[in-house]
């Protein structure tokens, strides 16, 4: 599935990760044309079939040995479009993602973590950005920019996101689940927060690879560099192999 890496770049990065995964506040085009009874993204690279599950295992890195799932709940029409339910479970932990799918392709998003006085919301002001099919394997870089807001317990937080796709072509992946033919982008993905009282900055670097039907089926070790009050520290991110997927 295209969208773990990129919220977990998210979460992580924006609290000190990986969506889908890029995201623009709007005027860039959309992926369009949604498969009746299957794929609600209309994307193959974006696999959101009812039922689908994906399971990944992070190798090296700070999470190296731990799994995680990927789990599509359910989906209803609403006046804003198809909504789409998804839910990671990662350990004992659970983060719920509500996918709101426009006649466009342009998706809104909201994802929740935790419950009662630990719970997290982390909601877009603008959209995610799903790139369409050529797009993945013409992007020379494509750029997106996206506003989003954490809420949590320690109070509500305006972020600023930039993120970059470059397409690096097709490549051959071995992962536990199979071998495959996969289109790889490397992606940069900056985040900026502003407050009162403390300023950070926030880039990740990486890349993913995608498979028609399929999704997600590999992202390479990366990092995070963070810059926190002019204090600079660097920290890997784990690379992450699908395990098994099950349409």
């Amino acid at each position: 599935m295209a969208v773990k890496h990129y919220r977990a770049v998210v979460l992580v990065a924006a609290a000190a990760v990986a969506a889908p995964f890029a995201a623009t506040g709007g005027g860039a085009a959309y992926a369009s044309g949604r498969p009746a009874l299957a794929n609600e993204s209309g994307n193959p690279y974006f696999p959101l079939v009812v039922g689908s599950t994906w399971r990944y295992r992070d190798v090296g890195g700070p999470t190296g040995g731990s799994t995680f799932a990927i789990h599509v709940v359910g989906a209803q029409k609403t006046a804003a479009g198809e909504a789409v339910q998804v839910r990671d479970t990662m350990g004992t932990a659970t983060v719920t993602d509500r996918y709101v799918i426009g006649a466009n392709g342009a998706i809104d998003i909201e994802v929740a973590a935790g419950k009662g006085a630990a719970s997290t919301t982390v909601s877009a002001d603008g959209r995610y950005f799903i790139p369409s099919a050529s797009q993945v394997a013409s992007c020379h870089p494509c750029a997106f920019t996206t506003a989003f807001t954490i809420a949590g317990p320690g109070g509500t937080l305006k972020e600023h996101m930039a993120e970059t796709a470059t397409s690096a072509g097709v490549q051959t992946v071995h992962v536990p689940a199979g071998t495959f033919q996969a289109e790889k982008l490397d992606l940069v993905v900056k985040i900026t927060s502003v407050t009162a009282v403390v300023s950070s900055t926030g880039t990740a670097s990486y890349a993913v690879y995608l498979v028609k039907g399929t999704g997600m089926v590999e992202t390479s070790a990366g990092s995070v560099t963070a810059s926190v009050m002019g204090h600079t520290f660097k920290e890997p991110i784990s690379e992450a192999e699908l395990l098994a997927y099950t349409p």
